[in-house]
Order: structure tokens, then sequence, then C-alpha cells
């Protein structure tokens, strides 16, 4: 997301040099000789062109297929992701919490079943499924009970271990797999085989579930079968190529020859005979990719060389609230500056390779371009299983995320915030202050500017969400705080009970941010934007209530 500073027209080139762009890859030019010969390593452009298809597949996957709402989403249509052959560590299909929830797959016809393997969803919700539960049944409706799981969390995708449960003797059309109690019920993939086999049986066939829930996707047939058929939908990058030229001329760019090479490209699409292989067809389209690439590089406010990036490795825990807490970090990344992006050789610099194996997050540059603002915490490889994480004592003070600041270059590295509180999101405030997300709310009904700043002299007690959590997963609040450029002066700009996120600076100089309003309300979709001065004056709802 840009955080948009521009407080008049003129600023806009200023501005968008320091805007992070944080999913840029290497930019090359046209490959072909179409403007020039193409200059970078080939593994570079294999890997952009890899990712242009992960696009097109994603995109061909939605959520709900067209002219389908999520609402309608149906039992059948998120079963069916339990038996789809797609396994990546998330889940296929998800069921509401309630009461003993339940997925089933007709085999459609008595099988001599062999074993079962379970993929697991992979994160910590994994251990639902501890005492998950096998019955089969020759009708559909009256099933027997022929394994329970012993409590050990099993998972999958990411350690290659999936449950393998070893069935003899038994003979069954369907399969039904369940929880006693109350939970939500998900699993990655189902796998079924046949005795002596290696056959799956279990792979497309018709399957449903108890209940559906906000996660649940449609997972049908058509929608695989439009991604195994390789269409490429070249119509609709030729469109929005076409549409980015005109943008870019009323901007005084010189677009003609990427444009000319994308009617090229349209042309020799048409030209294609009907029998055209796929490496043809694969050809013409990254033809038409690259041509749009050049266009867009020809932006003329792109009169920069490099961009200011974090790499980092989502939290275990998956909720959007844990992945700001230190103590779910996953090791690797760093504040990374990407030079020459614009050609065929770019350059990749790490600009904290010399601190501890930890998680970075939200990077900030200045106004003057001279400094950056980021988050970082040091991985600790066991604390992801400390049992009483709200025991500060357990948790070292550098498991937290603070705030540092550095120069662009990376050097005179400072640590701005300390204490046993997480520290995030950090943003330069014109006057020279911070704004930042942080746990230091405390317990007082009323915010102060003496509470929050007691905070860096002590190890005080944490607000937490009404919702759930415990000791093993405590979830403190964050919200708006500020301090001065010297991490001093903290106070509150923000006496709101729950959450907050993702603070930018508004054109008129107001913070916008968003707040998860689900007083009275499904606590899932409520997250509002919302406006305050910047001393935390005047909050106030930018659009709308109930609005998603």
């Amino acid at each position: 997301m840009m955080h948009s500073r521009m407080f008049c027209p003129r600023f806009a080139a200023a501005m968008l040099r320091r805007t992070l762009l944080p999913a840029v890859t290497a930019i090359l030019p046209l490959p072909g000789g179409l403007f020039a010969a193409f200059d970078g390593p080939a593994p570079a452009r294999e890997q952009i062109e890899a990712d242009w298809l992960r696009q097109d597949e994603k995109r061909s996957l939605p959520a709900a297929p067209a002219g389908r709402k999520k609402a309608d989403v149906t039992l059948q249509l998120d079963a069916a992701g339990g038996v789809d052959g797609h396994k990546d560590g998330r889940w296929g299909f998800h069921t509401e919490y309630e009461t003993n929830p339940w997925w089933q797959v007709d085999l459609q016809q008595p099988v001599a079943i062999g074993r079962l393997v379970l993929w697991n969803r992979c994160d910590s919700c994994g251990a639902r499924n501890s005492r998950i539960i096998v019955s089969v049944s020759d009708d559909g409706k009256s099933f027997r009970q022929v394994y329970q799981h012993d409590g050990r969390t099993f998972f999958g995708f990411t350690d290659k271990k999936p449950l393998a449960v070893e069935l003899k003797e038994v003979t069954a059309r369907f399969v039904k797999l369940s929880l006693n109690g109350k939970s939500y019920f998900h699993l990655d993939e189902v796998e079924i085989f046949a005795a002596g086999t290696d056959t799956n049986v279990a792979l497309g066939k018709p399957a449903t579930q108890s209940s559906t829930s906000t996660w649940s996707a449609a997972h049908d047939k058509t929608v695989v079968a439009a991604v195994k058929s390789k269409e490429y939908p070249l119509a609709t990058i030729v469109e929005r190529g076409q549409k980015l030229a005109a943008s870019l001329r009323r901007l005084g760019a010189t677009v003609d020859g990427p444009l000319t090479a994308l009617d090229q490209a349209a042309n020799d699409w048409k030209q294609l005979p009907k029998d055209a292989g796929d490496d043809a067809k694969r050809a013409v389209y990254f033809r038409a990719r690259w041509a749009v690439r050049a266009m867009a590089l020809k932006n003329p406010l792109l009169d920069f060389d490099s961009v200011l990036f974090v790499k980092r490795a989502p939290g275990l825990f998956p909720h959007m609230s844990d992945q700001h807490y230190g103590w779910w970090s996953r090791p690797g990344g760093g504040i990374h500056v990407l030079d020459g992006f614009k050609g065929g050789q770019p350059r990749v610099r790490c600009l904290t390779s010399d601190m501890p194996v930890g998680s970075f997050i939200g990077p900030d540059i200045s106004y003057d371009g001279k400094r950056v603002l980021f988050a970082y915490c040091r991985h600790y490889p066991e604390l992801a299983d400390e049992k009483d994480k709200a025991s500060k004592v357990n948790v070292p003070e550098d498991a937290f995320y603070h705030v540092f600041v550095m120069n662009v270059d990376g050097s005179g590295r400072r640590q701005l915030t300390r204490g046993k509180y997480d520290d995030f999101d950090a943003r330069w405030l014109p006057g020279g202050d911070i704004a930042f997300l942080t746990t230091r709310k405390g317990l007082a009904l009323q915010c102060n500017a003496a509470f929050s700043d007691a905070t860096r002299g002590g190890d005080l007690p944490d607000s937490y969400v009404r919702c759930g959590g415990d000791n093993y997963r405590p979830v403190p609040v964050f919200t708006l705080h500020a301090m001065d450029a010297a991490g001093k002066n903290i106070r509150p700009l923000s006496a709101f009970e729950n959450f907050e996120w993702t603070p930018s600076l508004a054109h008129d100089g107001r913070i916008l941010y968003a707040r998860w309003d689900y007083i009275d309300r499904f606590n899932g979709p409520f997250i509002s934007l919302w406006s305050a001065n910047q001393d935390g004056t005047n909050p106030q709802l930018v659009y709308g209530n109930y609005t998603v």
C-alpha cells in the first residue's frame, strides 16, 4: 500500500520517490529484440514470467466463480476443496464454529480401503484435529467409527509428515471425518487409497460437510478445469495495456515503441492456427506482457532508480492480530534496497544483514529521503512453544518488535523503543515526531501520556482483546501512539479499547488508520477506515459504518 503524503500535485514525484513498493521484482527490457536485447540473467526473466502465470492461475480460481456471491458458496463447493488435489498447508475446506463438525466424501462405489492420508492445516490451528475421528458407511446414513487419532498434532505440507491411517478389511462407499465437541473443522487435503494400490480414489469425488463459514470458498471442477486448460488472458492484457498507454501519454510519456509491440503481439495472437501448441501461445502472450511492463516503466514519475522494501516470513499464527507479536515470528528477511530496477541487471542490497536473525516489518522513509523507520524482533526458535507468554518474565525483551531508525544506506542504526511491548508500523509525522502502533495501552480506562511514557522504564501490564486468547496465545491490544524522534515522550493518540491498524497520512495531514470495531456484530469483517488529527483529537469514521 502506498503511503500518500502529497499536499499538492507538485510534490507527486518527490513523494513517489519515498514510497514503499513491497512487491517489486527485477524489471527487465522486452526480450526478442522488440526494443532492446534482453541483457538480464535468464533466471530473473523466468522468475518474472512464472510470477505472471501464477497471477493468472490465482485470478482464475476466485473464491466465488463469476456470478456467484461468497454467501452462495454451498456445502458441496467448499467441501470439494478437501479432494481437489491441491496441497499448500492452508485449508481446503472450513466449517463454522459448531458442535461436532464433520466432512465426508462419496467414493461413488464400495471400495476396499487400504489407508487414508490426512493433510492438516499447517499452523497452530492444526491442533484442533488432534482427536480427529474417521467413520465409514455403505449408504451415507449409518456410519461406524474405524479410527480416532491419539491427540498428537500432525501437519503435512510443511514437514512432509501427513497423518497416515492404515485400515484393514474396511470396505465402504462413504468416508466421514469429524470432531467431537465445539470447534471449527478444516483440513488441507484428504487422500484415500484403495487397498494394495497407490490410487487416490477420493480425488475429485463429491463431498459435503456440516456447515460453511466466512472462510469457505468454491472449489468446483469447472474452475479447476479452466486452470488446467492453460488459457492465456491475452485480450485482458492488451486492453489494460492500451488504457495504460493513453494514461501515460496524458502524463507526457512516449510509449510508441511498447504500444507497437503490444499491438503486434495482439495481431500475431489472432494469426495463430487453431491447433497451435502451448509453447507458441505462451511465447506471444509473454511478448504482450513484456510490452506492457516496458510501457509502465516509462511513467515520468519513475524518475528514481532505487526501491526500499522489506522481506519477511509471515508469523506462525495466521490471525491478523498475531502477525504483530514477536513470539510468533519466523526467521529470515530484512530491510533491502533494489538498485537499477528498470534495467536488466538489478541489484539487491540488505541493510540489516548484520542484525541477529529475526523478523522485520513496516519500513517508512522520512520526508527528506535520508532516514528509514522499521520494526524488528529477534527470533527465538523455542519461544512459540512457551506455555505462559503472558508472563513477561518468560519472553526476552528483544523478542518483542521494537522501532529502529537508520540512514538509507544502513548506517547510523539506533533502537528507539524498549521494553516488553510490541511496537511497529512507525510513520513519520511532518513535525518530526513518529506515530506508531504499540501494545503500551495498559489497563487504565482513561489513556494518558504519563502512563504511556512510564512504559519506557518498566514492563507494565497489557490490555487484552475481549474475545479470546490464553497464556499460550495472549492477544494484547495495540493502538495508535506517538513519540518524539529520540523515542521519548511516548503518548497515546487513541483511547480505543480494541485493535487499530495501518497508520498512514492523508493529503490534508490527518492520520488515516483502521479500527477493528466488532461491538454488537460479527467479529470478522468490521475493520473500518478512520481518521484523526496528528495529536489524536477528532477521531471519526472516514466513510460509512457497516462497511467491510
